[in-house]
């Protein structure tokens, strides 16, 4: 059963392998993290136990993506594939544990599957950057199972290993604080080691609580060090910013609304915004919700499941309830992750313990059961395909939530990677116009601007921005660094660039753009400093002039042809004799040319390469006759394109002539040749 339970909820969530990056955490997490992307090495594994990123210590959760890379490369494949099979073995273990301590086959198999299958799942599974959530759920069973062997023969020392995968949860989510209360109340179902009763607390309550001391160490360890953390970070909400009470009055709402969504798991949203807390609101969640509460606890005398499994989804969900308000975040269906096991147990255990034992009972909850779980698979199945990019996922969002500036934003981030600037200008002005007041909203707005050759709205834009905002702020300075850039002023950019470096994030691209404004600006010592800082950190792919062409040429990919080509612009002044980079530029020119050059550009720098060069070549050749092509120059185009074809097949180059060959077909239909295939004229 459980590795049926493993093979079905893999088939379930399959189709997310073949999803994308998000623009919302995954790009800070993997996708633009190229310390995670370098995969498992010495330097790599200091960073994780050294850093603090995101305001969060999960070294952990770090060394898993670095696994993942070396294992499978950076594509978004290998990532999604193991927080699928991560969440799989979730769903056996948790299978495994249930049946091991109750001996109830049947109950076990829904909870489980229940678990596995639910749509709440659809979050914490198909988004990369929430591994936190499959690989924290791993360890904590695992720290069950060792406890049910410790409470088997609670001698000192049984149970360290519990306490080391606690340990391990921690450091990849610190939500896990809560954990030793729900010790503490599996010890009271299934384990039984005490009774709900006044002499029973007395005798055993003390003895549990202190054998547990380990645990409690931790929880204790990992609240000041989050605390710390966040605080550092700048991420936790005073209480100016949310007051005690309004946190307070959200409480029950936000239960209410878990449970709403459990039981109806529809509109399922990455972002939900506030929450309604209406005086009468609050006051009705808060009566439903002990009225729940004395329910389970009056059930409890026939079921000790039922209260467990209530108060163990209750307790579990203490630390993202609201009391403490981090980031903009205030209910997501990731929260409900290991907390929805309890409701689980409740609900499966309490019917089959409270129902009168009929002979139709057995037939009814297995109908019933059946229903649950094949509604919830197909739901999930249709929740899925809004993970699938961050197109999808925003558009997702902003179809319940249509006046969230975060959605506008990242949504605007997405079109703009789409190469669709002058939509992702529209939504990152809907942004500004819903919240003002945030910095990354103008920002990208005026990084969206330089992209349209509009750069003196641009300036004025930011300029206004830190004046009136925040004068130290990273971004804001960056974008207006790169502005003087593209206006040819590097001396007038540097002091920009070097304010945004002063932060503490990482961003190696950041100290990249810096030293690339003192070469240009001919301080080449300082140049050489910014790029022994950015291989200090651990970037030492970007940490040369190599480097610098490189992420030039990959940034020109991600549809910022124009801040791409006006680097290789005034590099070639500087480097017109090296024969790579006038191959490369001219074949970006060709396949993708950005807005302002010269459509003839292309032709000459491949026709320089050519000349330079003292053996020819195929993609030399290859490259003459994509730029001939782009400029509508076919028969040019055909003729260089057999030429190249010819050298390839002679060298043994199989796979280069093929794909030769189908781009000399091409130009024989008078199609150019783009960066995705065969196009018309792309001038």
């Amino acid at each position: 059963m459980a590795l049926g339970l493993v093979a079905a909820t893999v088939w379930l969530f399959w189709p997310a392998t073949g999803y994308d990056f998000l623009n919302f955490d995954d790009d800070r997490y993997v996708s633009g993290n190229q310390i995670v992307r370098q995969g498992l090495t010495p330097e790599s594994i200091r960073w994780a136990f050294r850093s603090v990123y995101e305001s969060y210590w999960l070294p952990v959760m770090w060394l898993s993506y670095m696994l993942d890379s070396s294992l499978f490369g950076t594509e978004p494949f290998g990532y999604h594939l193991t927080n699928i099979l991560l969440h799989a073995l979730n769903a056996a273990l948790l299978f495994l544990l249930l049946n091991s301590w109750t001996r109830k086959f049947w109950p076990s198999v829904f909870v489980a599957a229940l678990f596995a299958w639910h749509p709440l799942r659809v979050e914490s599974v198909a988004w990369i950057a929430e591994r936190k959530d499959v690989l924290s759920g791993f360890l904590v069973l695992l720290c069950l199972f060792f406890y049910k062997r410790f409470s088997r023969n609670p001698v000192p020392g049984r149970e360290v290993p519990a306490a080391f995968c606690m340990a391990l949860g921690l450091m990849t989510k610190p939500i896990l604080v809560t954990l030793p209360f729900l010790l503490l109340l599996l010890d009271y179902w299934p384990l039984k080691r005490w009774n709900f009763s006044r002499e029973e607390v007395r005798a055993e309550g003390l003895k549990l609580v202190r054998e547990k001391v380990l645990f409690w160490a931790l929880t204790v360890l990992f609240c000041f060090l989050t605390y710390y953390t966040q605080t550092v970070g700048k991420a936790i909400h005073g209480t100016d910013a949310i007051p005690w009470m309004r946190r307070l009055a959200s409480i029950p709402v936000a239960y209410v609304f878990y449970l709403g969504k459990t039981v109806l798991p529809v509109r399922l949203s990455m972002i939900y915004g506030d929450l309604a807390l209406a005086p009468w609101r609050s006051l009705t969640a808060a009566g439903f919700l002990l009225g729940l509460t004395l329910a389970a606890l009056w059930g409890g005398r026939r079921c000790r499941a039922l209260p467990v499994g209530w108060l163990w989804f209750l307790g579990l969900l203490v630390p993202v309830i609201g009391i403490v308000r981090v980031g903009t975040t205030h209910v997501a269906d990731r929260f409900t992750y290991l907390p929805s096991i309890g409701l689980g147990i409740a609900v499966a255990w309490g019917a089959s313990s409270l129902l009168p034992s009929r002979p139709w009972r057995s037939v009814l909850f297995a109908l019933m059961g059946s229903a649950i779980l094949v509604g919830c698979a197909w739901q999930t199945r249709q929740a899925l395909p809004c993970w699938r990019n961050s197109l999808t996922a925003f558009e997702n969002v902003l179809k319940y939530l249509p006046e969230s500036a975060l959605a506008h934003n990242n949504y605007g981030e997405a079109l703009l990677g789409a190469g669709q600037t002058e939509s992702a200008l529209r939504h990152f002005d809907k942004a500004i116009s819903v919240d003002p007041r945030t910095t990354p909203f103008i920002a990208n707005s005026a990084l969206a601007l330089l992209l349209l050759n509009r750069t003196d709205e641009a300036i004025p834009r930011l300029e206004g921005a830190l004046l009136a905002m925040n004068p130290r702020c990273p971004f804001l300075n960056f974008v207006l660094g790169l502005s003087w850039m593209e206006k040819g002023m590097p001396e007038r950019a540097i002091p920009f660039l070097k304010r945004a470096n002063e932060g503490p994030m990482i961003r190696p691209t950041w100290r990249v753009e810096l030293a690339r404004a003192y070469l240009e600006a001919g301080q080449t010592a300082e140049a050489s400093n910014e790029f022994a800082l950015v291989a200090g950190q651990g970037w030492a792919p970007l940490a040369d002039f190599e480097g610098m062409c490189s992420y030039f040429s990959a940034l020109w990919g991600k549809g910022h042809g124009r801040r791409a080509w006006s680097f290789f612009e005034r590099t070639l002044t500087t480097h017109s004799n090296n024969i790579a980079i006038l191959n490369n530029v001219a074949w970006l020119l060709a396949t993708d040319p950005p807005a302002g050059a010269d459509p003839a550009e292309a032709i000459r720098l491949a026709l320089r390469a050519k000349d330079l060069c003292t053996v020819i070549y195929p993609g030399i050749l290859d490259t003459l006759a994509v730029a001939y092509a782009a400029h509508g120059e076919f028969e040019r185009a055909v003729y260089w394109s057999r030429q190249a074809h010819d050298l390839a097949v002679s060298n043994g180059l199989e796979r280069l002539a093929s794909k030769i060959g189908e781009r000399t077909r091409v130009y024989q239909e008078g199609k150019a040749w783009g960066k995705t295939g065969a196009v018309e004229r792309l001038r």
